[in-house]
């Protein structure tokens, strides 16, 4: 019996060895992961281990602010992650999920991640209910310390199972191949937010305490200053795809089979793209007024790399179609003005809204790492 005992421990240990041996490891970082590993959907070998275990803490379900509030210290043109559900809506800022990358929190009485990563520019929120054996189940998140063709990868506290950003699905452990459901939301400036939702809540700025209060600048100091170029000291080599530079943003549209990329530089040429596919008809909206927060430490300085949302093009029976007029939109059919948020202004369609489709954008390099067989709209 204790032969069997030692032979199943080194077995064991072999097992974890192995694995360890697989996942990239350049820091030589202690691994102390209880993952299921022997479930999992991506070749070990995809993954790095970047940092420990919760070495970046999420900013879990944080204090939000109106903008009329003392506290309120935002940019005008500075990004958001905006999300309305339940007749409520939210902002986060991207400069202050640049310290915390995860969020978890409600909206309306649903439990929703919301996640941003800077490496890949990617701001996606997600529905943290997951069915299983047709019950379903509230996940709350962490951060592994993991990259995915240097992407995050997030974990769920209730069975470590580990989860790609970008993809929103499982791709080890006890949910191995579950999908999060991913949530409308848009990347908007904080002018265009408090535009359309005067009443909204931004979150209470907070974080600067991480780093001290004379810190120099947030992480990801002039990340994307060169977006044909991934910078060494934020990336892990990685093969990038020579169809784009590697950080041009890109807005991605995914409906059932088909995925298509929408690259900003050709968005900024035309505005307004109005397209359809598998029997969507959708359009995109540009303007260019947002910045960015992987810049200079002072917002106001920082370049200027728009802000792209998409939306279906139809409202009941009317399939519109629309052109950039300003810093707003019209459509060809009624000539009313819509915003960046697919809310009417002007004209007989006033006060109706587009419906937001689920979309988000990204850097070049690290939508094509994972899939890789995307259509790239051009001109």
């Amino acid at each position: 019996m204790r032969n069997i005992k030692i032979t199943c421990l080194f077995l064991f240990h072999l097992a974890f060895a192995n694995i360890q041996a697989q996942i990239q490891n350049p820091k030589n970082l202690a691994y102390t992961w209880t993952t299921d590993t022997s479930k999992h959907s991506v070749e070990l070998n995809e993954l790095t281990l970047a940092t420990q275990k919760d070495e970046l803490v999420p900013l879990d379900y944080p204090a939000f602010i109106s903008k009329n509030d003392p506290g309120f210290d935002y940019y005008d043109f500075e990004p958001v992650i905006a999300i309305q559900f339940g007749g409520q809506a939210k902002a986060y800022p991207l400069s202050v999920l640049t310290l915390f990358e995860l969020s978890n929190d409600t909206l309306g009485g649903k439990p929703l991640m919301i996640t941003y990563c800077p490496m890949c520019n990617a701001a996606i929120v997600f529905n943290r209910n997951v069915k299983t054996n047709g019950v379903e189940k509230t996940l709350h998140f962490g951060i592994s310390g993991l990259l995915m063709h240097n992407d995050m990868v997030m974990y769920d506290k209730e069975t470590n199972t580990w989860w790609e950003q970008l993809m929103g699905s499982a791709i080890a452990g006890e949910f191995n191949e579950y999908n999060l459901e991913m949530m409308p939301a848009m990347l908007i400036s904080a002018k265009d937010y408090f535009d359309r939702f005067p009443d909204g809540k931004i979150l209470a700025p907070i974080g600067s305490e991480k780093f001290g209060k004379h810190h120099q600048h947030r992480p990801f100091h002039h990340l994307d200053h060169n977006k044909n170029h991934l910078e060494k000291k934020y990336y892990f080599p990685e093969k990038t795809d020579p169809r784009l530079p590697p950080l041009e943003r890109v807005l991605d549209i995914h409906v059932a089979d088909h995925s298509e990329i929408f690259p900003f530089s050709v968005l900024e040429h035309k505005g307004v793209i109005n397209e359809k596919f598998d029997n969507l008809n959708f359009s995109i909206f540009y303007h260019k007024d947002m910045v960015t927060v992987l810049d200079v430490d002072k917002l106001s300085h920082a370049h200027k790399v728009g802000s792209a949302t998409a939306f279906r093009s139809i409202l009941g029976k009317d399939t519109f179609t629309f052109y950039k007029s300003g810093n707003y939109f019209k459509d060809h059919q009624t000539n009313s003005t819509w915003d960046i948020t697919g809310y009417c202004r002007e004209g007989i369609s006033k006060g109706k809204q587009l419906w937001l489709l689920p979309h988000s954008s990204h850097f070049a390099f690290a939508y094509l790492a994972f899939f890789p067989d995307c259509t790239i709209y051009k001109e």
